[in-house]
């Protein structure tokens, strides 16, 4: 029985020495993350004062003795999201991507404020398009507020809607704001047409165990539009219709610089050799990068006289049409003369932008931050605006019918038929 007390007290003593330990380095951390933002980040306190953040820290350190580590990191997410998220500065974030975190089987995407499946395991396919209900019991409009407020790379409503659906699938953000219990499963309950509901269990995965579960997804697509069996990245190809009339580019990534050169030199190629008139570049869900090599594209095209730089270049856009994306949509459209075709860019055009990222010294947190302030229009617009607005609908996504896409081919036959 001594033995068995002693035994007691060492690990209570251990456990307060520990949680004493932890504590001190969380202090030194959130200090560092105070002190290196404003030394790095190129206006920090553009949105949120001083005398706020200063606030918004003493009041973490006070509760750090009740906070778990993964708690203090969502508080960390709170609070720099105030600092710049949703006021055009998402670069200034805590995007949590060196941390070990396991997430569930399945996407979301808010529609108006309904919140669909469009992708999930086969074993659950039946859940395909069904409305979310609610997590572990809870609305999923209460999840829903919660998460918003601490999400990253959040400029305006768009990249908000975006992104907390996919942050708000994180089982260790979720337990730390006391939505779910168990890390391991929760239950997912959802609403169909009829609004009969029905709940399943969902297990959650890290990163590598995601990579190989197989899915059934709700896409757009497009029966003329295919990768050329040749297409060396899937993120960046070009296809023709139209007996090659119409050029798409399918813009989705960045590549390196050397890439996008031989990539352009392709399309110019080609489209001297056909004599291209109409010009389709799709930046959906195209999340950044470098916009300087969206410029090595441009400065090609823009030598190709067969094209009908009056009436038929087109870029796509959506909600996914981040950072460089969002800027090179705007140059396109300047420098090409592009009609603006889908729907606001999750991204602001007038913001802090320019990621530089550091770690905190005792957790490795990762911290990213705004070097640059870019003015790229006058109009201080929430997202770039399309010329021409077509929203995403779920009765599209149902039937896989690519909306914004079918506006612009038929704008293209519109145009050929009165040539003719």
């Amino acid at each position: 029985m001594k033995y068995l007390i002693v035994s007691i007290i060492y690990i209570v003593v251990f456990g307060c020495f520990c949680n004493a330990q932890n504590r001190k380095e969380w202090l030194e951390d959130i200090a560092y993350y105070q002190k290196t933002l404003e030394e790095k980040h190129i206006n920090l306190y553009h949105t949120i004062s001083k005398k706020e953040l200063n606030s918004e820290i003493e009041n973490l350190k006070r509760k750090l003795s009740s906070l778990n580590d993964f708690q203090v990191i969502v508080e960390l997410m709170r609070i720099t999201q105030k600092v710049g998220g949703g006021k055009g500065d998402g670069h200034t974030s805590v995007p949590l991507w060196n941390k070990e975190l396991t997430r569930y089987p399945i996407e979301l995407f808010n529609y108006d404020g309904d919140i669909r499946v469009i992708s999930i395991t086969k074993a659950h396919q039946q859940f395909l398009g069904k409305k979310l209900k609610s997590i572990n019991g809870i609305p999923i409009e209460d999840i829903y507020k919660k998460v918003l407020k601490l999400t990253p790379f959040t400029e305006n409503k768009y990249s908000a809607m975006d992104r907390t659906c996919s942050y708000m699938l994180v089982s260790e953000i979720l337990k730390a704001l006391n939505i779910i219990t168990n890390l391991e499963q929760t239950a997912f309950t959802f609403t169909d047409a009829q609004g009969i509901d029905k709940s399943i269990k969902l297990k959650s995965y890290h990163k590598d165990a995601l990579a190989s579960i197989n899915y059934e997804k709700l896409k757009y697509t497009h029966p003329n539009i295919t990768p050329p069996q040749d297409a060396k990245n899937k993120n960046l190809w070009f296809s023709s219709l139209n007996d090659s009339k119409t050029i798409y580019i399918n813009f989705k990534a960045y590549p390196s610089e050397d890439e996008m050169n031989n990539f352009s030199k392709q399309i110019y190629q080609f489209i001297e050799e056909n004599k291209s008139e109409h010009l389709i570049i799709d930046l959906r869900d195209n999340y950044g990068g470098d916009f300087f090599k969206g410029l090595i594209l441009t400065s090609y095209l823009n030598t190709c006289d067969s094209i009908n730089w009056n009436a038929n270049v087109y870029v796509l856009i959506n909600r996914k049409t981040y950072s460089a994306a969002m800027v090179n949509a705007m140059q396109f459209k300047q420098i090409l003369n592009a009609k603006l075709v889908g729907e606001t860019t999750g991204a602001n055009p007038n913001g802090y932008q320019d990621l530089g990222q550091f770690s905190l010294p005792n957790s490795k947190l990762l911290i990213t931050y705004s070097k640059r302030l870019f003015r790229f229009q006058e109009p201080k617009n929430k997202g770039v605006q399309p010329d021409i607005a077509i929203s995403s609908k779920w009765t599209n996504q149902k039937n896989s019918i690519d909306a914004v896409l079918n506006w612009v081919l038929k704008d293209i036959s519109n145009v050929d038929v009165t040539r003719d």
